[in-house]
């Protein structure tokens, strides 16, 4: 833990995380058909994980059990490696490292207890 009560790697994990939620804008397909539309579905999906992001950091136990299964789909993701370029494969293969990882972490006793422990609040973000 560190001096404000969060575990150690909860702030890098964050950022992390973050950096490559924001990597999907970079593996659009410009010169694809309604590459528009995908922009559009990358970007509310990008900005729904900043919110899961934003309340992990916060210590919210549901956030943590929502990284666990993206972790999951992470993995996954691997089977793609040889369909996209170099900015998808690095994607691809941050993610999947951070995914194993995050996978062993947020399974570990203290880091269980850190995000049990605290209260449960509703879901708000304050303006």
């Amino acid at each position: 833990m560190n001096g404000n009560g969060r575990p150690k790697g909860l702030t890098e994990t964050s950022v992390l995380m973050s950096i490559t939620n924001a990597m999907g804008w970079a593996i659009i397909d410009w010169s694809m058909p309604k590459a528009q539309i995908l922009f559009i579905i990358f970007t509310i999906s990008i900005f729904i994980g900043y919110i899961v992001i934003w309340f992990y950091w916060k210590g919210r136990n549901w956030a943590r059990i929502l990284v666990l299964p993206a972790s999951l789909i992470s993995l996954y993701n691997l089977r793609d490696w040889n369909h996209g370029g170099a900015m998808a494969r690095i994607m691809i293969g941050t993610e999947a490292i951070l995914a194993v990882f995050l996978l062993y972490w947020l399974n570990t006793r203290p880091i269980r207890a850190f995000f049990t422990n605290q209260p449960e609040k509703r879901l708000s973000i304050n303006l």
